[in-house]
């Protein structure tokens, strides 16, 4: 929600700017699963006995799944982004990530529908 609403700050033209926004995209999902295990594998975390047992994969899907379902609720501004990420979800080797996570969706959803952007 906070990138929809710096696109519209910016006054970016989501259109024009589709391949930028799907890098960034990448690169935000990429950086949190990075995040992720850097504070896991810290002298605290290591300390303590924390570990991540995340694998990129799934981080990848739960970020897409994630920027699906917030651009979704803007689908005419957002519509060429939200094709890329409907996309990337329904490859193949996804099918195992969405049965997993399908609880976790699910009560994503519930919380989403409550916010209104």
């Amino acid at each position: 929600m906070k990138m929809h609403h710096y696109l519209r700050q910016w006054g970016l033209n989501v259109k024009k700017n589709h391949a930028f926004l799907r890098g960034t995209i990448q690169q935000m999902i990429r950086y949190t699963f990075a995040t992720m295990r850097n504070k896991s594998s810290n002298k605290v975390a290591k300390r303590s006995g924390g570990r991540c047992d995340v694998h990129q994969d799934q981080v990848i899907w739960l970020g897409t799944h994630a920027f699906y379902t917030v651009l979704s609720r803007k689908p005419k501004t957002h519509c060429q982004l939200i094709k890329w990420l409907k996309l990337e979800l329904s490859r193949p080797r996804n099918r195992r990530l969405r049965k997993s996570f399908r609880g976790i969706a699910k009560d994503g959803l519930a919380t989403l529908s409550a916010l209104a952007f």
